[in-house]
């Protein structure tokens, strides 16, 4: 069971907002955070953010989708050679740092190397990489920015993200060899998507669809993994904001940031 993040003060604010809005409630007896706040309306949330959504609804985007998407590729082996300079003994397992990710974490051969979230930069770590620093400056709607790290063998089980608010962007650094063993499945409908990574290429999807990853190889397989804004019309733009703005000041973000301030300057 994945543990939910306590409630902060900044938070309580936020929340009292969201459920005006959404004309929601959290469960009696249940602490108020946004998990709980948005969990029981996720639907209709996502339903009204598509209504305004400048975007299809779709699982899997083209790499036209961002003008960014562009850029980041052209600068591609520059971005990588400043990953693979991080050895992944440097960087924290995601289970590590955020107990919150319970369950799809427990394999602690994923890392993940943070450059900012929320709002939050990691500036040591955006030093060590000043290319990629400066790319990411140029990107609109940015949320969260790291170097993932899927070490051999590593496996983790499907899950789903939270909001159709953000989509999810992989740009492959370093793919193992035997890149048939190295992907991720995304349900699309019907359809199971199976995409193995390709250096230098971009994957930008919907993780509110199901979706597993697999490295079936001997080799790490070094990825950036974004999160942006969904682009949106109006309030659910409104309302992504006030969400994005909960979450940095929620539990949940800040037992991160502490956890990180307590390691070495490296992670």
């Amino acid at each position: 069971m994945v543990c939910q993040p306590q409630r902060t003060t900044g938070e309580a604010a936020v929340l009292k907002r969201l459920e005006r809005i959404l004309g929601v409630s959290a469960p009696p007896g249940k602490k108020k955070t946004i998990y709980h706040v948005t969990k029981g309306v996720r639907d209709t949330l996502d339903r009204f953010i598509m209504r305004r959504s400048l975007l299809p609804d779709l699982a899997v985007f083209g790499p036209d989708t961002f003008g960014w998407m562009e850029r980041l590729e052209q600068n591609w082996t520059r971005i990588r050679d400043e990953a693979i300079r991080i050895q992944a003994t440097e960087i924290p397992s995601l289970g590590d740092i955020s107990p919150d990710h319970g369950r799809i974490a427990a394999d602690r051969r994923w890392r993940s190397f943070f450059l900012e979230g929320y709002g939050y930069r990691r500036d040591e770590n955006r030093a060590r990489v000043p290319v990629t620093s400066a790319l990411l400056d140029e990107i609109p709607g940015l949320v969260t920015a790291t170097f993932s790290v899927l070490e051999a063998g590593c496996h983790i089980p499907r899950h789903r993200g939270m909001t159709k608010g953000m989509l999810t962007y992989h740009l492959a650094l370093k793919v193992p060899a035997d890149r048939e063993q190295c992907w991720i499945q995304i349900e699309d409908g019907d359809t199971l998507r199976v995409l193995p990574w390709q250096d230098g290429h971009s994957l930008l999807f919907d993780d509110t669809c199901n979706h597993e990853v697999f490295n079936n190889t001997q080799d790490d397989r070094y990825v950036l993994l974004l999160q942006v804004k969904r682009p949106c019309r109006g309030m659910p733009s409104i309302l992504m904001d006030i969400f994005f703005f909960g979450v940095r000041h929620s539990r949940f973000v800040q037992d991160i940031r502490k956890r990180l301030d307590a390691r070495p300057a490296a992670a």
